[in-house]
């Protein structure tokens, strides 16, 4: 016969049914006020964004056929936290949907054991935020003067990326000079770097830039960023390291719970009151979730692959890791199980 429910049992429920309303009110009244990217406009998928990172390679001369491909969508975190402490949520918002390009798809291509690599970064309205073409630091270029290496980066920013220049204020310049690997003595080129502030960008004391790498005569790099203030930085470091302080306190009692759970499954093996079936069960399935998740992250991941190291290397160190740590995830959901499940009955 079925247990009928008690007085108790209802306002229980009706309990948990009121506080789950209230709490689908508030995440549905800030999500947005939480998470800034509730007002991210996507328009651009990643296979759409990378015909445009393609076309504007294509359209200066860069082929990237025969090279592999990787893409992330990605943000730069500490310009993020920067802009709403800083900004407010309102004004972030605006800011990001208009002059300050802070969510963007980034594509790469490159080959292995292979310096040469090409980036783009497209925002997800499909603008050309971030163009990269590394090559070989001792490969033979012009040898221009600053003044001749600027004139080329202010045409590519004015015809290229289609930048007002009267809006641009000249902030440094940096020149190295490349030299062949054989003969440490003689120049093969000369690399230059330009950065200008974007007057029309107001953020307080940090500020909007654009930089613009040439080596020899050819324009390799171009970059926009938030320059984030050194005080505002450190300030932001220190309050990080009282939350670090807060984690190390968790950690050690997070590891006293364990060492407690596997004292009690020690005694209850002991005891043979462990249901070992339905433990090997939870992990097992832990650990299988967890591998295949790993296994989806892999695009991801090939996005950070370093040239320098084969390919295959890299492929089987990522999926031995995975399968370690697949194994470790279903171990501790195992003590879990056979620890507490005993005393739960």
């Amino acid at each position: 016969m079925a247990n009928k429910l008690t007085s108790t049992d209802r306002r229980v429920i009706i309990i948990a049914i009121l506080v789950s309303a209230v709490s689908l009110v508030i995440g549905i009244r800030y999500f947005s006020h939480a998470f800034p990217e509730a007002s991210l406009q996507l328009r651009l998928n990643k296979q759409q964004s990378q015909l445009i990172a393609e076309k504007f390679l294509s359209q200066r001369g860069l082929d990237v056929a025969g090279y592999r491909h990787a893409a992330i969508f990605a943000y730069d975190d500490e310009a993020k936290l920067y802009l709403e402490r800083t900004q407010g949520l309102a004004r972030m918002n605006q800011l990001t949907s208009g002059p300050v390009h802070l969510w963007r798809w980034e594509h790469r291509w490159f080959k292995p054991l292979q310096k040469e690599q090409f980036r783009v970064d497209v925002t997800p309205l499909g603008q050309v935020v971030g163009f990269e073409h590394e090559i070989p630091e001792n490969r033979p270029g012009a040898q221009l003067s600053a003044a001749a290496a600027r004139a080329i980066a202010e045409k590519f920013l004015a015809s290229v990326m289609h930048r007002n220049l009267a809006n641009l204020s000249f902030v440094e310049a940096a020149t190295e000079k490349r030299t062949a690997g054989k003969n440490p003595a003689k120049t093969v080129r000369i690399d230059h770097t330009y950065v200008w502030k974007d007057q029309a960008v107001n953020l307080g004391s940090g500020s909007y830039r654009v930089a613009v790498q040439v080596d020899g005569d050819q324009v390799t790099g171009y970059h926009e960023y938030v320059k984030i203030p050194d005080n505002w930085r450190r300030g932001y470091e220190r309050l990080r390291s009282r939350n670090i302080d807060a984690q190390l306190v968790d950690q050690v009692f997070w590891a006293l719970l364990t060492l407690a759970m596997a004292v009690i499954l020690i005694r209850r093996l002991r005891d043979r009151d462990v249901p070992l079936r339905m433990s090997f069960g939870f992990g097992g399935v832990a650990a299988a979730l967890y591998f295949l998740g790993q296994l989806n992250q892999f695009s991801i991941n090939k996005f950070g692959y370093s040239t320098t190291g084969s390919y295959s290397s890299f492929i089987g160190n990522y999926y031995i890791g995975a399968f370690l740590s697949s194994l470790g995830t279903g171990a501790l959901i195992f003590l879990v199980v056979a620890a507490s499940e005993p005393l739960y009955r």
